[in-house]
């Protein structure tokens, strides 16, 4: 249960985070790969990267949490032979 709770709050923790650091680093002058975004309103692009980062981090979890499962179902059942 706290492995749980400790992975929802670096979930919540981390993509307000990235998203900071896309705004900041991704907006460099000319060569600014966010192009679309920081022509937006600063809270406005704020919110939709971090949505995105949210979107992929629950994905990524997602995907870890299946693997996970998989690999503890596999080592409670027998070796087929």
């Amino acid at each position: 249960m706290i492995r749980l709770i400790l992975e929802a709050v670096a979930i919540l923790h981390l993509g307000p985070g990235i998203a900071f650091a896309l705004l900041a680093f991704g907006c460099d002058g000319d060569l600014a790969f966010l192009r679309d975004t920081c022509a937006r309103s600063g809270l406005s692009a704020f919110f939709s990267l971090t949505a995105w980062a949210w979107l992929a981090l629950l994905l990524g979890w997602g995907a870890m949490l299946l693997l996970r499962r998989r690999r503890e179902s596999a080592e409670a059942s027998p070796a087929a032979e």
